[in-house]
C-alpha cells in the first residue's frame, strides 16, 4: 500500500519571527508566489515606500498592464490598523490594486474588502490573502497564499469584460483569451498571466526590473498595415540597451530572428523587436497562424535574450 504522509501547518512565527525584517524582505524577493495566487507577473518596485509617516511594506507592478500594486503584511488576524493602513496607503501611492496579506480575516474586514471592491472599477479593487506555512515530515516549511478576497468579476470570463470595451478592444480581449492558454501550455515556467486584457499588447517576466519581452499589434515603421512585434523592452533609465547593444553582433548571429534595434529617444525606453508580415487582427480565420508565429517568436527572443539580460550589471 502506498503511504501519503500528512501536511502539517507551521506556524508563521516559526517561519518569520518578525513582519518587517523576515515577511517583507521574503515576499519582495519572491513575487511569483504572490503572483502565482494572483495570477499576475509581478515585478518589485520597491519596499518599505513612504506614504506620510508610515510606510507601505512592499510596492510591485504588474507587467502585464503596468499597474501598481501595494502590499500590506499582517502574521496575525485581520484588525482595523491594518485595513486601514491599506487603504491609505493604495491611496497615497494612487495603486490599481490594494492587498492585505494576513494570517486570517476577520469577517468584518472581509465584508469591507467586498464593499470597497464594489465601489471600484473593473482596473481597480482589493486583495484579501490568507497566508499558511505548511511541511510534510522533517521537510523545509512551504507558503501556501490563499486568496480570500478578491474584486468583483476579477475572474469573470473575456466575453463579460468585452461589453465594455470598443470594438477594436474587444477584439484584442478575444485574442488574448485564445493566445494566453496557448502560450502558457507552451511556455508553462514562464508566465503566470491568465486574465485577458482589451489591448493591443501585453508584457511578459525577463527576471529583471525594467526589463520584459512583450507581444502584440503594431505598425513598423513605414508600414501601411499591422505586423505582430515580438520584443525586449527596456526601461530601466537608459543602463540596460547600450550593455546589450555592446554584445550586438554575437545577438543577430545567435538569433533565428531579424532582429531591428530600436532605441526609442522620446519614449525614454528601447526595444529590440522582430516583426511578422503583415496581419489582420480581425482575421480571426488565420489566428492560429499568427498565434504560432508569435509564440515561437518570443522562445526564440528569450532564449537568445535570457542569460544577457540575467547578466545585466
Amino acid at each position: 500500500m502506498v503511504e501519503v504522509a500528512s501536511l502539517e501547518e507551521v506556524p508563521l512565527r516559526e517561519v518569520w519571527p518578525d513582519e518587517a525584517k523576515n515577511f517583507t524582505p521574503w515576499l519582495a524577493e519572491h513575487p511569483d508566489h504572490l503572483g502565482k495566487a494572483l495570477q499576475m507577473d509581478l515585478e518589485l518596485e520597491d519596499k518599505e515606500v513612504a506614504v506620510g509617516s508610515f510606510s507601505a511594506d512592499v510596492v510591485f507592478r504588474d507587467t502585464n498592464t503596468d499597474r501598481r500594486l501595494v502590499v500590506e503584511n499582517f502574521l496575525e488576524a485581520t484588525d482595523h490598523d491594518h485595513l486601514g493602513k491599506l487603504i491609505t496607503y493604495a491611496a497615497g501611492l494612487e495603486a490599481h490594486w490594494a492587498v492585505l496579506v494576513a494570517k486570517s480575516f476577520r469577517p468584518e474586514h472581509r465584508s469591507a474588502l467586498n464593499w470597497l471592491n464594489r465601489l471600484s472599477d473593473e482596473s481597480s479593487g482589493f486583495f484579501g490573502i490568507e497566508v499558511h506555512a505548511v511541511r510534510i515530515s522533517d521537510s523545509p516549511a512551504a507558503v501556501q497564499l490563499d486568496v480570500v478576497v478578491e474584486p468583483d468579476g476579477f475572474s469573470r470570463s473575456a466575453r463579460a469584460v468585452a461589453k465594455s470595451v470598443s470594438a477594436l478592444n474587444a477584439v484584442y480581449l478575444d485574442w488574448w483569451a485564445a493566445f494566453l492558454p496557448a502560450f502558457n501550455e507552451a511556455h508553462p515556467d514562464w508566465s503566470n498571466a491568465r486574465r485577458p486584457q482589451p489591448a493591443n499588447s501585453i508584457s511578459l517576466p525577463s527576471g529583471r526590473s525594467g526589463v520584459r519581452y512583450r507581444i502584440g499589434f503594431a505598425y513598423p515603421a513605414g508600414a501601411a498595415s499591422y505586423s505582430l512585434r515580438a520584443s525586449v523592452f527596456l526601461r530601466d533609465g537608459g543602463s540596460s540597451y547600450p550593455a546589450l547593444e555592446t554584445q550586438r553582433a554575437t545577438l543577430d548571429d545567435a538569433s533565428a530572428l531579424d532582429l531591428q534595434w530600436e532605441p526609442l529617444e522620446d519614449a525614454k525606453a528601447s526595444r529590440i523587436a522582430v516583426y511578422s508580415d503583415a496581419v489582420d487582427p480581425e482575421d480571426r480565420e488565420k489566428w492560429p497562424q499568427y498565434r504560432a508565429w508569435a509564440i515561437e517568436a518570443l522562445g526564440e527572443l528569450r532564449r537568445v535574450f535570457a542569460e544577457p539580460i540575467r547578466s545585466l550589471p
